[in-house]
């Protein structure tokens, strides 16, 4: 299936959406949380339309709670608007399955804003040659074919590295432009950056995922041979949690959005 196939979300009535998980989209352990996020933005947007939110409202941040595991199949998505102002619209979300809360989140929706423009965070890493073409390498996780992907050739999967990261360059599948929902998903589409400094496999299924998007523009589009460069790190496991910081550029340098999740880790 296509990507707006795998995103189409049925409206039930009473800002409830249907929507169903394929089994391209399982990730080592469950449904991938990145279509979840996609999925869940979608019915959100959706009732933002319906409602005649300003179209130069797109989304700013967001953050999903991972309460429980998601199967194929089919899911409820419940919208609530929590608050409607000149500015800023805050949504809340709900994933059902079979009765049982699986996903909950939060969503800041805003019109673009005046304010200071500055960036101290890392520099986009260089591309060397010998990337790996992930998608095409790695029989699992099935969702791994759902993005063209290109992994730093020094990056081992369960091999001991000194630091927990992945560094790679991807792209939409289909066509050169993507969107918010495309980006939320790609935010968590790579596995735990734990596995590159593990020896073997490990629990490490996301409670937490956050994203927080530096352009308002709603839209991007990569040229022919253009790539995003994404970086994940689990800079800090203790006690069973790893912290993951992932920055995500654009391919002159921006700072296109940044990631944070919490992860089991053992």
């Amino acid at each position: 299936m296509s990507w707006h196939e795998d995103l189409v979300v049925e409206p039930t009535g009473d800002r409830q959406f249907r929507a169903d998980v394929g089994a391209s989209w399982t990730a080592l352990q469950g449904v991938n949380g990145g279509i979840l996020a996609a999925l869940t933005l979608e019915a959100v947007e959706s009732v933002l339309r319906d409602e005649g939110v300003e179209p130069s409202t797109t989304l700013r941040a967001a953050t999903l709670g991972y309460v429980s595991g998601t199967s194929v199949g089919e899911l409820t998505i419940d919208v609530d608007v929590v608050r409607r102002g000149r500015s800023l619209v805050t949504t809340h979300a709900g994933v059902t399955q079979e009765g049982k809360t699986t996903v909950v989140a939060r969503f800041h929706h805003s019109a673009p804003w005046e304010g200071l423009v500055y960036s101290d965070a890392p520099p986009m890493p260089g591309r060397p040659s010998g990337t790996v073409r992930i998608d095409t390498a790695w029989e699992l996780p099935s969702h791994i074919r759902k993005v063209e992907t290109h992994l730093h050739p020094d990056t081992p999967v369960f091999g001991g590295a000194t630091r927990a990261e992945w560094v790679a360059w991807s792209r939409p599948l289909e066509g050169n432009t993507f969107d918010a929902t495309w980006l939320i998903m790609y935010g968590d589409y790579f596995p735990p950056a734990v596995f590159t400094r593990a020896t073997g496999p490990s629990r490490a299924l996301t409670v937490e995922y956050a994203i927080q998007l530096h352009s308002a523009a709603g839209r991007w589009t990569l040229g022919d041979d253009e790539f995003l460069t994404a970086r994940f790190h689990a800079f800090h496991s203790h006690d069973g949690f790893a912290v993951e910081d992932g920055w995500i550029y654009l391919p002159d340098g921006s700072l296109l959005a940044t990631t944070r999740q919490a992860r089991l880790a053992g």
